[in-house]
């Protein structure tokens, strides 16, 4: 495909190629009339309609817009670009703002720009372009003394590390953000409460779950006003009880977030927050209600294309029917969630548990053995502490029963030692 083409003759060419008409085209999206002037590039389709003329033309906006050349005035180029980012078109979203940086567009703040593509790369896990564009903001913050902007960049630092594994310095990055916003004449509630659901965030990846529930408690007072972020926090805090063992509380605020989440979030939203409340509600007695609900969730998923979304739901069904006996169902459910997720994705952990367990029942100690040892790979590849000690110690049971004793002790061994370093690199030394 020509890539030196305008997006009118990109449509256009893309229309032919199907054997559409204008007045296929524009059914149900716009005008006939509409279609003509975009192809003859006399008018700009809004986001909206740029997106549903892809999905017509059965392309991924990427493609569509790939290579095309836009001449369009700055304020217009950016404003599309946000729309793509706030879309989360993130691949599509950074040529446009490289562009706009490179011109050093007028009337748009380059903080602005820098901001959206660090936005982009963080998303996309670019580390090395996320990292360029947020030390070129924290210059800019210091040079202009921009205390606000330095409390956004530090967040998006704290964020960077987390994704790094760096759990110490995305703490220091994140408090230092915090004493940021204190300085502030003019309170910045919104601001303040993703810093301090970052926080929260942090603590609870570093296993301290009884401080991250105290920044969850916090940042439910910031939430005051919104009502899907104060859902969102009930169900993280839901979720550390649950880690607490503190079954009453996960209960209670499982039950709050449900409320407020069903009125509040889009379609997707409700499905994700659905699929993690059942999660946390599994051990009771009506747990198999659950079941066709989170089928039909995974079900919606594959018909969307999400097939990855599908295979994590497919996970928790395979878990959930393990837990109440049912293998026959968590072996099918198990083997869905294997053809849905890449080998090395984390969720991998859970579904290889889930067949060491079934195999093992079914007296086949070759297979068994073989997931279970998978599992302990992934939990490692993650850092997933809580997980790995269970399929561990479930490893060591195994071995013992055998009369492998030998082994059994050196891989409790070997996790005592994985268990001191990732500590240390968390920050924790004991």
């Amino acid at each position: 495909m020509d890539t030196s083409l305008s997006l009118g003759q990109r449509i256009r060419e893309l229309r032919f190629s199907k054997g559409m008409t204008q007045i296929e085209l524009a059914k149900g999206l716009c005008t006939p009339s509409m279609v003509s002037q975009v192809e003859s590039d006399r008018a700009r389709p809004s986001y909206k309609v740029l997106v549903s003329i892809a999905a017509r033309l059965d392309v991924p906006l990427e493609h569509l817009l790939n290579g095309v050349s836009f001449d369009l005035e700055n304020s217009s180029k950016y404003k599309l670009a946000k729309s793509m980012v706030q879309a989360k078109e993130y691949k599509t979203a950074i040529p446009l703002l490289d562009d706009l940086l490179d011109c050093m567009a007028y009337r748009i703040p380059k903080e602005s720009l820098l901001l959206e593509l660090v936005l982009c790369h963080l998303e996309l896990r670019n580390i090395v372009e996320a990292e360029s564009k947020l030390n070129q903001l924290y210059q800019l913050a210091n040079n202009s003394q921009n205390d606000r902007l330095l409390a956004v960049v530090l967040l998006q630092l704290g964020k960077l590390a987390a994704l790094k594994c760096d759990y110490p310095i995305a703490l220091f990055h994140t408090n230092r953000a915090w004493e940021e916003l204190q300085t502030i004449e003019e309170i910045d509630t919104d601001l303040q409460a993703k810093v301090t659901m970052q926080l929260a965030s942090l603590h609870e990846r570093v296993g301290k779950v009884a401080e991250a529930g105290k920044f969850y408690e916090r940042a439910l007072l910031l939430h005051q006003h919104n009502a899907e972020e104060r859902g969102k926090t009930y169900l993280r805090l839901a979720e550390v009880y649950d880690r607490q063992k503190k079954y009453e509380q996960a209960q209670e605020y499982a039950m709050k977030a449900t409320v407020l989440l069903e009125e509040q979030s889009t379609n997707e939203h409700r499905q994700e927050m659905q699929r993690r409340l059942f999660m946390l509600q599994r051990d009771s007695s009506d747990w198999n209600k659950s079941v066709p609900i989170l089928l039909s969730i995974a079900e919606q998923y594959e018909q969307n294309g999400k097939k990855q979304k599908a295979g994590e739901v497919y996970a928790d069904l395979a878990l959930s029917c393990l837990e109440n006996d049912e293998y026959d169902e968590a072996w099918a459910f198990a083997e869905k969630a294997r053809m849905a997720l890449p080998d090395t994705d984390s969720t991998m952990g859970k579904v290889h548990r889930v067949l060491s367990f079934v195999y093992s029942r079914r007296e086949d100690e070759k297979k068994g053995k073989r997931h279970l040892e998978n599992a302990v790979k992934i939990f490692e590849q993650h850092g997933k502490i809580a997980e790995l000690e269970a399929v561990t110690l479930h490893m060591c049971r195994y071995l013992s029963d055998k009369g492998e004793h030998r082994e059994a002790f050196e891989r409790m061994e070997a996790f005592h030692y994985y268990l001191i370093k990732q500590l240390e690199q968390r920050g924790i030394v004991l």
